[in-house]
C-alpha cells in the first residue's frame, strides 16, 4: 500500500459539525494526517471559509443543514470529484452517512460503525406519535439495508466498541474476524482530567442531543421522583434539540413544576462544556441506543460516576457498581434509588469517582489510531 494514498471520508468533522461522530472523525483524522499516505475529505456548508490542514479537501454542500439530503449531496460530490481514484486508492468511510445510498463503491474501502441501524429500526422511542414512528422506521429500514450492504462489501469494519461489534456480527451475519474494535478515546488536551474526585453536589448532568433516541424525557420523569424525595436536586442539560421533542420536554417540566430545577444550555465552546463538567457531580443518561458513549468518558475524566440505562455501547465503559450503575430501561424508581444511595454513601461516591478517573485511562485516541494504522497497512 506504499504507493497508494488512503482517503479518509467523513461528512462530519468537529467543530464544523457537532456531537460524537464529528469529534470521533476529527480525533482520528487529525492524528492519521500526521502519518504519510493519508488525505481527508470532509463536508462544509456552502460558502464556508474555514481553514484546515492542506491535506483535507473540503466539499461544500448546499443542503448541509438537511441531514439525509446533505449526506447524499456529499456522496455525489465525492464520487464525481474522486471517481478516477475509486479503483486506485483505498477509502475509509467514517460512517454509513459518509457514502450514502450510492451503490458504485470503491474497489477497496473500510467502514466505521457507530451504532446498529437494524437495532434502531426495531426500537420504539417513548413519546413518538404513530406518524413519526412509521416514517422513522421506513427511513431506518433503508438505512440498515444500506449499512448491511456496506458491511458485506467492506474489506474491514471498524467498530467503536466490543458490544457493537458483537451486535453487528449478530444482526448482519458477518464473520467476526472482519470487524476490528477501534475504541473512542478521551482527548485530555480538551477535557483535562481531574487529579482527584470532586466535592459532591446535587447537580446532575446530561450532555448530548435532545431527541427521541436519547430519551431525555425519562430524565424529567426521574427528576420528578428524585425531587419528591429531595427538592435540592438540579438537572443540567447541554445539547442541540429536535424542536418538537424539546417542546414535549418543557411541557413535562412545567407539568411537574420543575422549571427552577432543570437548566438548559446551548453548546457554545468546549470551555463552557468543561465548566459544566466541573460544576456537576453525577452524569445521568437514559439514552436507548448508543454504540459507545463519548460523553461518558468526558464526564468520567472529570471524576463523575455515571448512572445510565443499560445500553449496548455503555457496557464497554461502565463497570457496573464500580464506576457507575447500569439500570434496566424505564425502571425510574431503580434509577432514583441508585442516585439516592450514592448521595447517602459519600465514601462509595468517592470510590466510584476514583474508579471513573482510572477507567478512562483505558481509552486513548493515540493507542486507537496506532492500532488503526496497522490495520490499514
Amino acid at each position: 500500500m506504499q504507493d497508494k494514498i488512503i482517503l479518509l471520508v467523513s461528512f462530519e468533522y468537529f467543530p464544523i459539525s457537532q456531537a460524537g461522530l464529528a469529534r470521533h472523525a476529527k480525533a482520528i483524522i487529525d492524528r492519521l494526517l500526521t502519518h504519510k499516505g493519508f488525505e481527508a475529505i470532509i463536508a462544509v456548508p456552502k460558502n464556508n471559509n474555514v481553514k484546515l490542514n492542506k491535506r483535507i479537501t473540503l466539499i461544500p454542500c448546499i443542503f448541509f443543514e438537511n441531514k439525509y439530503l446533505a449526506n447524499l449531496e456529499f456522496t455525489l460530490r465525492v464520487f464525481f470529484k474522486f471517481r478516477d481514484r475509486l479503483n486506485k486508492d483505498p477509502f475509509v468511510f467514517f460512517s454509513l452517512f459518509s457514502y450514502f445510498l450510492l451503490p458504485i463503491l470503491p474497489k477497496e474501502f473500510y467502514l466505521f460503525v457507530h451504532s446498529n441501524g437494524k437495532r434502531a429500526f426495531f426500537t420504539n422511542y417513548p413519546g413518538e406519535n404513530i406518524k413519526d414512528r412509521l416514517l422513522r422506521k421506513l427511513l431506518y429500514f433503508f438505512i440498515y439495508q444500506w449499512e448491511m450492504y456496506l458491511c458485506k462489501k467492506a474489506k474491514k469494519i471498524f467498530s467503536v466498541s466490543q458490544s457493537l461489534k458483537d451486535e453487528t456480527v449478530y444482526q448482519y451475519n458477518l464473520n467476526k474476524n472482519k470487524i476490528i474494535v477501534i475504541n473512542n478515546g478521551l482527548d485530555t488536551n480538551i477535557f483535562r482530567k481531574r487529579v482527584e474526585p470532586k466535592i459532591l453536589t446535587k447537580d446532575l448532568l446530561y450532555v448530548g442531543k435532545i431527541s427521541y433516541r436519547k430519551n431525555v424525557l425519562d430524565l424529567i420523569n426521574i427528576l420528578k421522583l428524585l425531587t419528591d424525595i429531595d427538592p435540592q436536586f438540579k438537572l443540567h442539560i447541554m445539547g442541540t434539540s429536535d424542536r418538537g421533542y424539546l417542546h414535549k420536554i418543557k411541557s413535562k417540566i412545567t407539568e411537574y413544576k420543575l422549571n427552577d430545577r432543570v437548566l438548559f444550555y446551548n453548546y457554545t465552546s468546549d470551555v463552557e462544556l468543561n465548566k459544566l463538567y466541573e460544576k456537576c457531580s453525577l452524569f445521568v443518561t437514559t439514552s436507548l441506543l448508543e454504540g459507545f458513549g463519548l460523553v461518558l468518558l468526558e464526564a468520567m475524566g472529570k471524576g463523575m460516576p455515571v448512572i445510565a440505562y443499560d445500553n449496548l455501547g455503555f457496557r464497554d465503559i461502565i463497570v457496573n457498581e464500580t464506576c457507575g450503575h447500569l439500570v434496566k430501561p424505564f425502571d425510574y424508581q431503580g434509577f432514583v434509588n441508585k442516585i439516592i444511595y450514592l448521595y447517602k454513601n459519600k465514601d462509595l461516591y468517592k470510590k466510584m469517582a476514583e474508579n471513573a478517573l482510572k477507567k478512562v485511562d483505558n481509552f486513548s485516541w493515540d493507542r486507537s489510531v496506532s492500532k488503526l494504522v496497522k490495520e490499514l497497512q
